[in-house]
């Protein structure tokens, strides 16, 4: 059988692999209950579920705890199919289960070969129904469920169960049969006659050379190149081999060239008979392994009889599983090799007393959670406003015109931490780099103001003003926000996210970019004329003009934020989210300026100017 030993895996890493076996276990909670409520109805529907129910495990012959017989006089396992179909038979009235998964408590996970490991959850289970129409089981028991899983391209998967018993019970599962079927490959049944023939001829070969190295008749020279030949055999002298050339042996694994020295060493006068049952061997399923060769089980029995030390007879029947290595390249399988011998288990389950009983699980779960600090970066893209109430209000001024304002688009990028209190509350600030936009036009035809003015001789004119003239105002900020937000639904599972929250904004940069044309006049209502000269004080021309420059902020600004979309997981402790996102301006960006001068030079009391965001985001965060 495949070494057993306890192995470490990160916390992160327990944490997906205890939330995949707990979510096993509410499967099979969720499965027998809809056989318990469709029994009563529906008997078809009950049996599709109780498909349902047998693909929770490695094969249809795992043993389960029998709870289904409230007195415990009947068998104390069955396997699962029997279980299901008792499901059935037994609860015409139906039945129900529950599993305190709350305060379950799981073991260590240990592994049973390069690529398959389990573990134990032990849970109390109620049930809840009518045996046989005469006794109602509400028995509440504790089981130990035993669940096996794979590893491949460093992530975990295959979550099975390879048996459940009561947790108190005397009885020791030997689980390696059903282990076995973990992470198995799907070959067609053309492909698997190819892999078992092979196998077969190395079984024929491992007894013929063992034979042949037995038989006095054969030469010295002969029985050299029959070592190497059963060498061969062997992906290398290491592996290890059952002993079963020693009647009690000391040590019950031995390398191949231990077993070839111990075997010549040990029966001098040779053996008297060796076979394996080539012709009627048992194969579980095919396997992968990390460096993408395959590997099987063969279980074989192996008639063993020799005088051992040249006295006493040795002979046994020996239950022996055989795991083989191969190479394949599409329909040709190549490289088979033994890499272990070692005793097949002869029962599912033995009696056990005192120490040899079972440890039950004491660790506590702790499956995934989005407790806890993560890193985010976020980034976004969307229309901007830069919102002057200054410019907006001319429409009533005294000489009333307006300008023409196209929102522009702006981006965002940050970097910053969420902290989550629990599954689905947390709290998110850092620090992000923003830019808004927005662009002014001016369309004005002889516009003149309804106020006279005077120029510099004192003689009184009407100011006009014609204009065809943009203006791109483009503003960034550093900014902090401070967020509450919320995620729907489990870790690992699509859902949703919103958030909420204030925006604290330090102004970095102003610039504008101004072109077109520009010119003013006056109307001279003395004489009926219209004066351009500048030396009359007020009078210019800016013909095909564009300029630009920088105009300096001062304080602070805040915005209220507000964001929500679609949570999509990637894995279990990263995620991406993407929706639209909304930022109002609260504060004025010009407070530090206390009037505004229209185009006629008319002074106004300052009015806010107020940056908004409408666009869309997306982050992606890493649970630390």
């Amino acid at each position: 059988m495949p070494v057993i030993k306890a192995v470490e895996f990160s916390d992160k890493e327990k944490a997906v692999i205890y939330t995949n076996a707990v979510k096993v276990l509410e499967n099979y909670q969720t499965v027998i209950n809809q056989m318990g409520e469709f029994v009563v109805n529906d008997i078809e529907k009950a049996k599709s579920s109780s498909e349902g129910f047998l693909e929770l495990f490695v094969n249809r012959q795992v043993l389960l705890f029998n709870d289904l017989d409230p007195s415990h006089k009947l068998s104390e396992f069955y396997e699962a199919e029997t279980y299901a179909s008792n499901v059935l038979l037994w609860y015409p009235d139906g039945l129900s289960i529950s599993l305190d998964l709350g305060n379950a408590k799981v073991s260590n996970i240990i592994t049973h070969d390069e690529t398959v490991y389990s573990l134990d959850i032990m849970v109390k289970k109620t049930m809840n129904g009518n045996y046989l129409n005469q006794t109602m089981n509400k028995n509440t028991e504790e089981l130990t469920f035993r669940i096996a899983f794979g590893t491949g391209n460093k992530s975990v998967g295959n979550f099975r169960i390879v048996g459940i018993r009561n947790a108190a019970s005397n009885m020791l599962i030997d689980y390696s049969k059903a282990l076995q079927e973990v992470n198995a490959e799907n070959f067609n049944n053309e492909d698997l006659a190819k892999i078992q023939a092979e196998v077969k001829n190395k079984l024929r070969d491992y007894a013929n050379f063992l034979s042949l190295l037995g038989d006095p008749q054969e030469t010295a020279d002969d029985k050299e190149f029959y070592k190497t030949s059963f060498t061969g055999l062997f992906a290398n002298t290491d592996i290890k081999l059952f002993n079963d050339i020693a009647p009690s042996p000391a040590t019950k694994l031995i390398s191949v060239s231990e077993y070839l020295a111990n075997y010549v060493i040990d029966y001098p006068n040779g053996i008297r008979n060796l076979s394996v049952t080539a012709d009627s061997t048992k194969f579980g399923n095919v396997m992968k392994n990390e460096d993408g060769s395959y590997y099987t089980y063969a279980n074989a029995v192996k008639f063993f009889s020799g005088s051992y030390k040249g006295k006493e007879v040795f002979r046994e029947n020996f239950p022996l599983i055989f795991k083989v290595s191969f190479n394949a390249a599409g329909k040709t399988f190549t490289d088979f090799k033994f890499n272990s011998i070692d005793i097949s288990s002869q029962d599912f389950y033995e009696s056990a007393t005192g120490d040899g009983a079972e440890n039950k699980p004491e660790l506590v779960i702790k499956p995934v959670t989005r407790k806890g600090l993560w890193l985010m970066f976020t980034g976004g893209f969307g229309q901007t406003q830069i919102n002057s109430a200054d410019i907006n209000s001319m429409a009533s001024a005294r000489t009333p015109y307006s300008w023409d304002v196209t929102p522009k688009y702006g981006l965002n990028a940050g970097v910053g931490a969420t902290y989550n209190f629990t599954d689905n509350i947390g709290v998110r600030s850092g620090l992000e780099f923003n830019t808004f936009s927005s662009n002014y036009a001016l369309f004005t035809d002889n516009l003149r103001n309804k106020d006279l003015s005077y120029d510099i001789n004192n003689d009184p004119f009407y100011k006009i003003v014609d204009s065809d003239m943009d203006s791109l105002v483009k503003m960034s900020f550093l900014t902090f926000p401070f967020m509450v937000n919320y995620t729907s639904g489990k870790p690992g599972k699509l859902g949703f996210y919103g958030e909420a929250g204030v925006k604290v904004s330090i102004p970095l940069n102003t610039t504008y970019n101004a072109s077109g044309n520009y010119e003013t006049s006056g109307y001279y209502p003395e004489d009926g004329s219209i004066q351009t000269a500048p030396e009359l004080g007020w009078f210019y021309k800016r013909e095909n003009f564009n300029e630009s420059d920088d105009v300096t902020l001062r304080g602070v600004n805040l915005g209220m934020y507000f964001s929500a979309g679609v949570n999509i997981p990637i894995g279990y402790y990263s995620n991406i989210n993407i929706g639209p996102e909304v930022m109002i301006g609260l504060t004025d960006v010009m407070n530090h300026v206390n009037n505004y001068r229209d185009i006629f030079d008319n002074i106004y009391e300052h009015q806010p100017t107020k940056i908004n965001n409408f666009g869309i985001r997306i982050s992606f965060a890493y649970k630390l």
